[in-house]
């Protein structure tokens, strides 16, 4: 039942780009009713949980995090209205080659041969892309920002990683989606735009709100449930539903034509990182068993 929810989780997520391209708001309008609309659900759920009182220095790397989410959002939305939704997920979802790159660097993590691998691969699917989308006659904003999105994406995987005391999942999102709508208030207000919300068809409305409840509340609490019960390997795997699916989703819905050049790029990118992540969490999980099973036999003669 975990699977299906977190595969239902992946569909959602991979519809992304299909409403974002059907609801005729800015990027920017959409990133901030996303979170406007997501958190009385978010509320909810986590006075449904009882969450504890979480003192104010263990949210700083939550509300860090929440910043870069909200721009996260908004340039992943620029990237959808200005490149093709394919293009966009697989040029977003390099973000596992943004965190090989980056971690030797900030978290002082050994880089492997296979990382190496991975990210000179996914470097060429890239440049197959770019080059598809300059031959389709795409501009480079769409790319550039789909780019960004993946980095900041990485950012607060990067964070995460650094974060020695957690608090619950629920408040944590609560707080970084409370956070993104508060930064992206300012640029809302001098865009002067939000008010053409009032003006959308019925079915631009429905869209809309689905994106903040279904896309972001919903999915966004039921995968933080699972995360808890389900193997990292596991979500991992799944994890890659999104892209294949908002690829798909682009095709028969929107109509856009996958192209040999966008196969190849795609490949090799989604490819190669699902490898790299799936070997990584393999090793994690090995050594994990191999650290256990030591401590129990360190047990077992302290017993005897």
């Amino acid at each position: 039942m975990n699977r299906i929810k977190l595969a239902l989780v992946m569909i959602i997520w991979g519809s992304l780009g299909v409403f974002t391209k059907s609801i005729p708001l800015s990027a920017l309008s959409l990133a901030f009713l996303r979170a406007v609309i997501a958190l009385p659900v978010l509320f909810v759920v986590m006075k449904m949980k009882k969450a504890d009182k979480v003192e104010w220095p263990l949210l700083k790397p939550y509300i860090i995090s929440g910043v870069l989410l909200g721009f996260g959002w908004l340039t992943l939305f620029y990237g959808f209205k200005h490149t093709s939704i394919s293009s966009a997920v697989i040029i977003y979802n390099m973000c596992p080659v943004y965190v090989m790159i980056a971690a030797p660097l900030i978290l002082k993590e050994t880089i492997s041969k296979l990382q190496v691998a991975v990210i000179l691969s996914s470097l060429i699917g890239l440049v197959l892309i770019v080059g598809h989308n300059v031959l389709e006659g795409y501009g480079y904003m769409g790319m550039a920002l789909s780019a960004i999105s993946g980095m900041l994406y990485a950012a607060i995987v990067l964070i995460n990683r650094s974060i020695k005391c957690r608090v619950d999942n629920q408040t944590a999102t609560f707080v970084q989606i409370f956070t993104a709508m508060l930064v992206l208030l300012p640029f809302v207000l001098m865009d002067g735009n939000i008010l053409t919300f009032v003006n959308l068809d019925a079915m631009a409305v429905i869209y809309t709100i689905l994106l903040g409840i279904l896309h972001t509340g919903v999915a966004y609490t039921i995968f933080f449930s699972l995360s808890e019960h389900m193997k990292s390997v596991e979500i991992v795997s799944y994890s890659y539903l999104e892209p294949l699916f908002g690829i798909l989703f682009s095709v028969i819905v929107i109509g856009e034509k996958l192209t040999i050049l966008q196969i190849i790029g795609g490949v090799l990118i989604l490819g190669s990182t699902y490898i790299g992540e799936m070997l990584k969490d393999s090793k994690i999980n090995k050594e994990k068993d191999l650290t256990q099973m030591a401590t129990s036999n360190a047990y077992r003669s302290n017993e005897k």
